[in-house]
């Protein structure tokens, strides 16, 4: 992906690479001044980008979780039900 394209259509996992090759650029001696800001900005773009989509993530885990957590209280009843029966045998 060319270093002055949008963020709008990139996935996570392109993201990275791209990071991934832009470290391995900035570790170029030769670089150039002028390229080395942009490529800079660009890593500064990307990260954000990564870190957004981490916590978006992080949200819809939590939204399951919680959805899992609300059944919960079923499950449990059963258990213990279960527990009592066995216990009887």
């Amino acid at each position: 992906m060319a270093d002055n394209e949008t963020t709008d259509d990139i996935g996570y996992a392109d993201a990275l690479a791209e990071l991934e090759s832009i470290l391995d650029d900035l570790e170029d001696d030769a670089l150039d001044v002028d390229v080395l800001a942009t490529k800079v900005e660009r890593a500064s773009v990307l990260i954000q980008l990564c870190r957004n989509r981490i916590g978006a993530a992080r949200v819809q885990v939590e939204r399951v979780v919680a959805s899992l957590d609300d059944a919960a209280p079923d499950n449990q009843e059963a258990d213990a039900g279960e527990t009592l029966f066995d216990g009887d045998e």
